[in-house]
């Protein structure tokens, strides 16, 4: 347990370690392993490492002879670090390759061999150039209900197996060769870098990736920017409501007229107001009429009504106050309904 986990600490301090400086005579296929199935079931432990130079273990399955059915292989492994990885795959007698299923837990890997007869090679490896891991495979043999017919078969020289995979360099650097870079953004990338396509590196309401994390700027507030929609009153100036500008969201609604009233006249227990405000302001019928407490911004009790005519420089409505109420406070506030 001392050595293993020796080898794995390497990972943190090995940085040009040859993938095979360390590696056993398990690491080349003529060293492959074997995996004794007792009951129809085997199990090999390892470790492999690319940074301490044992990339590579290689394990070997003889089926019973004469016999055809399926093998399952499972390999599930521990790492020093997260999102380190450890791959297998799988050669027949031929050294054919055999597909690989991606399992859909992240620590473990599966391949279903139906048919299977004669020899099996698996190959256990560090896929990535810092990667390293323990693992544990569990090979599993269930033999077809039917034999298969035996005879001679004549077998060609098998096909020379294909390299290890090439490692991948973690892209920490902007190379465009390295495919890790392809989905990245390092500040090194330059400008227009299909990795950087979802990222903000510069603030610019136009890119789409900034609009939501950018702060915004009084002078510039920008509609699309979360920042200055989250306080309109900070980043933008009142409306100039006789020339509302459609980039301005105070614009959107409109803000209230601050008015005064010019003319009352009684009628029964209604008094009818005239007030200093028209469509000039943009107020229209149907606004809604506050009177304010003297010289306050406070409401008046009972001092509210609707505008019932509208003209170029006065508007009409009508309240249910008493004469002397009206004429002690008539400052009063129009807003849209």
């Amino acid at each position: 347990m001392k050595q293993a986990l020796g080898l794995l600490l390497m990972v943190a301090c090995a940085h040009s370690v040859p993938q095979d400086a360390a590696t056993g005579r398990d690491g080349r296929e003529k060293g492959a392993v074997p995996i004794k199935l007792e009951n129809g079931e085997g199990i090999a432990r390892g470790i492999v490492t690319y940074p301490g130079g044992d990339r590579v273990d290689w394990r070997s399955i003889e089926l019973p002879a004469g016999k055809a059915g399926t093998l399952d292989l499972e390999m599930t492994f521990s790492t020093p670090r997260p999102g380190l990885k450890v791959a297998f795959d799988v050669f027949d007698q031929y050294n054919q390759p055999i597909g690989i299923q991606r399992a859909a837990a992240k620590r473990s890997r599966s391949a279903k061999i139906d048919h299977a007869t004669g020899l099996y090679r698996v190959r256990v490896f560090a896929p990535r150039r810092g990667d390293a891991g323990a693992y544990k495979l569990v090979a599993t043999f269930a033999e077809d209900p039917a034999p298969l017919p035996t005879g001679p078969i004549s077998v060609a020289d098998p096909p020379k197996l294909p390299a290890v995979p090439a490692a991948v360099e973690e892209c920490l650097a902007f190379d465009a060769h390295n495919s890790d870079c392809n989905d990245k953004c390092p500040d090194d990338a330059p400008p227009g870098w299909r990795g950087c396509q979802h990222t903000c590196r510069t603030p610019d309401a136009n890119n789409p990736a900034c609009v939501h994390t950018m702060a915004c700027v009084v002078g510039q507030a920008d509609r699309r920017v979360d920042a200055c929609m989250a306080n309109i009153k900070k980043f933008w100036p009142p409306c100039n409501q006789s020339a509302p500008d459609p980039a301005n969201p105070r614009c959107d609604v409109l803000d209230p007229v601050s008015a005064r009233i010019i003319s009352i006249e009684t009628a029964g227990d209604e008094v009818t107001i005239t007030i200093a405000a028209g469509s000039n302001q943009r107020v229209e019928k149907g606004w809604k009429v506050t009177l304010l407490q003297g010289n306050s911004e406070l409401p008046l009790v009972g001092g509210t009504a609707t505008v019932l005519r509208v003209e170029k420089t006065k508007a009409i409505a009508k309240l249910r106050l008493k004469r002397e109420i009206v004429e002690a406070n008539q400052n009063l506030r129009l807003t849209p309904p």
